[in-house]
């Protein structure tokens, strides 16, 4: 099921793992790496209650004041700054390669200086960039087919842990409203918590019908507790990762020549789509369960637009805006209900860093795109590098109603970073044999 890679011998040094490690579970680092992306994955939702005073709590730092939950954290950073420790140089390079990722954590820290709240900012700036190093190490330290090992294998540890957390303490595993939550501190977390950990499975490589019966059941858990979780964006999440999974080989496969001409289909069918979509979107949004209004979001947004106008250009600082005081307060009475967050990563990111952060994160899909676009000059593209493209696009498709970058806590940032890290050293890998890359 692994995407093994070729490489042709190259005389330069390797800046990241090429090679699957036969004994990758047999090492004692292993099951470290495996707690600390356990612990992150959860987001700091173990052991609370999602019920009527969920909504009510202090903005966000909501769920830092449990002496469990703080201690589970400082747990997290020590496993995480041990593995990293002997690895630094390898890290820093590709840092050094990630500089449209990297201004993130840079932007964070220099917004102390006109944040609404500095000390949150600080403090979250902080565990941004701990994330985004962890997730270079990952990148860096191991191959592909091991990170898509070593992230299957959390999501198996994560959701056995919120089956038994649902079914033997439901007072913390499920919401008051019914909907499974799991680990996690809320049920579209759970939703999406599965969906970024296993969302390498739909590209593993299926030789055969054994291969597949074994993709099919490994599929059954985390489909099952999306489903539980009752989070609509997660199964959006996963039409787009299935979308390049079928389109992303056959691009690769088509003549150079003819790339542009693929292309230029793929746009134009996207137009067509969205102009369907627009023409019939309560059909759809009814489908889906959904209103026209997003369930509330669209005049939520509204009601922000003018604090987000107030402070256009920089925002109010890192994760500074939901602090339960000052405007965020006086959107909440305005808006009727308790709030940490807008329920869209571009609102979220327009209120954080204002225009700035969403130049950036254009900036950010424009290096990304390029990255891909080179790696397709190369004749031989792994399958798993189609993993990384379809990571990115669903954080981009999924910012609308939902924050997954930068955030300082769970594990969208992570792989985020992992697929943006991935996607680069790839482009700058030797050239791989089609046949040993699942293509």
């Amino acid at each position: 099921m692994s995407a093994t890679l070729t490489p042709i011998p190259a005389a330069p040094a390797k800046t990241y793992a090429q090679h699957d490690d036969p004994f990758l579970f047999h090492r004692f680092r292993t099951w470290w790496l495996l707690l600390a992306l356990f612990l992150m994955a959860q987001e700091n939702g173990l052991f609370t209650r999602q019920d009527d005073t969920y909504w009510v709590m202090k903005g966000n730092s909501h769920l830092e004041s449990s002496p469990v939950l703080l201690l589970l954290t400082v747990a997290l950073w020590l496993i995480c700054l041990g593995l990293m420790v002997t690895h630094v140089r390898p890290i820093l390079r590709t840092m050094a390669k990630q500089k449209a990722v990297l201004a993130f954590s840079i932007l964070a820290l220099v917004s102390v200086s006109w944040s609404a709240d500095p000390r949150l900012t600080l403090r979250r700036a902080v565990l941004l960039s701990l994330v985004s190093s962890f997730a270079w190490f990952f990148a860096t330290c191991y191959s592909m087919g091991d990170q898509r090992r070593l992230l299957l294998a959390t999501g198996v540890i994560v959701g056995l842990a919120s089956l038994a957390m649902a079914l033997l303490l439901p007072q913390y595993g499920i919401a008051s409203t019914g909907e499974w939550k799991g680990v996690f501190g809320h049920k579209n977390h759970l939703g999406l918590g599965m969906f970024f950990i296993f969302s390498s499975l739909p590209f593993c490589r299926i030789a055969n019908g054994r291969e597949l019966l074994k993709l099919s059941l490994q599929a059954l858990l985390p489909v099952g507790l999306i489903l539980l979780s009752q989070s609509k964006t997660s199964l959006i999440l996963a039409l787009v990762l299935i979308a390049v999974r079928i389109i992303g080989p056959l691009i690769v496969r088509g003549r150079r020549e003819q790339l542009p001409f693929m292309f230029y289909s793929l746009a134009f069918g996207l137009l067509i789509a969205a102009l369907a979509a627009t023409a019939g979107r309560e059909m759809i949004l009814s489908a889906l369960g959904r209103d026209p209004s997003l369930t509330g979001r669209t005049e939520h947004w509204a009601v922000l637009s003018t604090f987000v106008l107030r402070h256009l250009w920089l925002g109010y600082g890192y994760q500074a805006f939901w602090t339960n005081h000052g405007d965020s307060l006086t959107a909440m009475r305005s808006i009727g209900a308790g709030m940490s967050g807008s329920d869209s990563g571009y609102v979220d990111t327009l209120l954080e860093f204002g225009v700035v952060g969403i130049v950036m994160m254009l900036i950010l899909l424009l290096v990304s795109a390029r990255d891909f676009l080179k790696l397709l000059r190369k004749p031989g593209v792994p399958l798993l590098a189609f993993w990384y493209v379809g990571v990115i696009l669903a954080v981009y498709v999924g910012s609308i109603s939902e924050g997954f970058f930068p955030v300082a806590l769970g594990i969208s940032t992570f792989v985020f970073v992992v697929a943006c890290a991935g996607l680069k050293n790839l482009g700058n890998a030797p050239v791989y044999s089609a046949s040993r890359s699942g293509l």
